[in-house]
């Protein structure tokens, strides 16, 4: 039986980014010029990204075409450093900290790559049309639609309407001002995620940790504040440095809330904008696992062991020290072995099967590869005698590939190899 395993390593430590806003999320500082050059350059960074770079989250305010435009490229053979695309989308609900700026809570919903395009808009976006409150103080406003771009620009131009004629020069686009002044329930969000088929183990949540601290501890917020934190998968947090991410995740801990925090970039503009630190690029969160939708599922349940905020790869070894992977060489004659490659984990591999299937068989050539005369030696001791497929299998060898680009072949002479 032949097996295809897509990550035939199994799990690795590598980056993931959740967090990164597009030329067509509706606040963004990318530069280019046109609409065209800015996406250009937009993907262009995520090309040029560092190689531990796996899995990107596309997360674009209330709409999906950002992540749409990704696909494009992806399809037309850009971003191939990248194994995963993930589409989120954010919102911003009416949960409101302070007393000037009413700063909203940001809510993300993470979907699985599995979910079409189509299928996000139809089942869950189409589907929160309705009635929304909007930010205080814009009494006698009244709106309710389907949320498109075209109807929060007749919101925004309402909005605009409503001020003094000398004021409005202080006020973006219509588009800007209606996104900006609309406020969603996140108790309906949940429950069109819970109850849609189509969504359904499909989707994971996250808030903003940032917008959430705002919120005062009170006797009236208290309850408010702590429900809408546990009640989310995750917590997003776009910090300075990795130490910074760390303090904030201990505090959690002693507020004594979800504390399942993970830094992204939160990407608004390009990567060559170096003092700014939402930029493309400039995210801490380390996860072992496969780079997919259910491999961010599993760190819900093992987050100790399966999440790092650090700057460098966890658990780095050095690459003289650690396998790659090996084969069985036997040329045309398939009869014994296909010759396809064994890739090695550089942490934990188990080698699983039933009596005389071969396990003592490939771990007494990888032995052997290496270090020939210390088999030799530990087989003496127990009597035991050494297997001899070269007189049996024409062609027969062996070979195992360091991490460090190094091969060992079993033909080789015992004298030339230095590893054990």
């Amino acid at each position: 039986m032949s097996l295809i395993i897509t990550f035939p390593k199994g799990a690795e430590w590598r980056k993931w980014d959740l967090h990164v806003h597009t030329p067509y999320s509706l606040v963004h500082h990318y530069t280019g010029g046109n609409e065209d050059l800015q996406w250009e350059q937009f993907i262009a960074d995520i090309e040029a990204l560092p190689s531990e770079f796996k899995v990107i989250g596309i997360n674009d305010y209330l709409f999906i075409d950002g992540y749409r435009k990704v696909l494009e490229y992806q399809s037309k053979g850009r971003l191939q450093n990248i194994n995963t695309i993930l589409p989120v989308i954010e919102f911003r609900i009416r949960k409101f900290a302070g007393h000037k700026d009413f700063k909203r809570i940001n809510f993300h919903v993470i979907f699985s790559d599995k979910l079409p395009p189509d299928i996000i808009q139809s089942q869950f976006l189409n589907g929160l049309g309705g009635k929304y409150q909007l930010t205080p103080g814009l009494s006698g406003i009244s709106w309710n639609g389907i949320i498109t771009p075209e109807s929060l620009s007749d919101l925004g131009a309402a909005i605009k309407k409503s001020v003094p004629a000398e004021q409005q020069h202080k006020y973006g686009s219509d588009l800007e001002e209606g996104f900006n002044n609309l406020n969603l329930n996140e108790e309906e969000i949940i429950s069109l995620l819970k109850e849609n088929t189509y969504l359904k183990e499909k989707y994971l949540t996250a808030i903003g940790k940032t917008e959430w601290e705002s919120l005062s501890w009170n006797d009236q917020s208290i309850a408010e504040k702590k429900d809408i934190i546990n009640k989310v998968d995750f917590v997003f947090i776009s910090s300075e440095t990795a130490e910074a991410c760390g303090n904030a995740k201990n505090k959690l801990k002693e507020q004594m809330v979800n504390h399942l925090l993970l830094d992204c970039s939160d990407a608004h503009y390009n990567a060559s904008a170096t003092t700014q630190k939402d930029r493309i690029g400039k995210c801490f969160t380390w996860i072992k696992g496969d780079p997919t939708f259910n491999g961010l599922k599993q760190i819900k349940y093992e987050p100790l062991t399966r999440i790092a905020i650090q700057d460098d790869r966890p658990e780095e070894k050095t690459a003289y020290n650690v396998i790659d992977k090996v084969k069985f060489v036997t040329g045309d004659n398939i009869n014994y072995f296909d010759g396809k490659a064994i890739d090695l984990n550089p942490n934990l591999n188990v080698i699983i099967g039933g009596k005389s299937s071969g396990k003592s068989l490939l771990l007494y050539h990888i032995a052997k590869t290496i270090d020939p005369v210390q088999v030799t030696e530990k087989l003496g001791v127990v009597n035991e005698k050494e297997y001899d497929l070269i007189s049996k299998v024409t062609g027969f060898d062996f070979a195992v590939k360091w991490k460090d680009g190094v091969i060992n072949k079993l033909s080789d002479n015992a004298d030339s190899r230095s590893r054990r």
